[in-house]
């Protein structure tokens, strides 16, 4: 069965899964040390991406590396296929939508 798990499990939010050819909001971090980027939270509103955005933001703002956070559209195949690579640096992958979720503050 295709597709990923989107939502969280937690406080009354359903997860269910959707298929490949769905559009999700994820959650893009891009590491400035090491010039790469992953995709986390795969939410299926825009409004969830951004909390979850901001929960990110809350989870890296005291450590020594602070990626900087961006919402991201992309399909649920885009999402599961760059889930299982490591250290992209390709620059065809999936781009901050208009809204930025902010940045950590020193």
């Amino acid at each position: 069965m295709g597709g990923v798990w989107v939502g969280v499990g937690w406080f009354g939010l359903a997860r269910r899964r959707v298929p490949n050819s769905a559009v999700i909001f994820a959650v893009r971090r891009d590491w400035p040390d090491w010039h790469t980027h992953d995709f986390v939270a795969p939410r299926s509103t825009e409004a969830e991406a951004v909390r979850a955005a901001h929960n990110e933001l809350a989870y890296w703002r005291r450590g020594p590396a602070r990626p900087a956070v961006s919402i991201v559209r992309m399909s649920v195949n885009d999402y599961r296929i760059h889930r299982d690579r490591r250290d992209c640096r390709a620059p065809d992958c999936a781009a901050a939508t208009s809204r930025r979720a902010g940045q950590a503050r020193s």
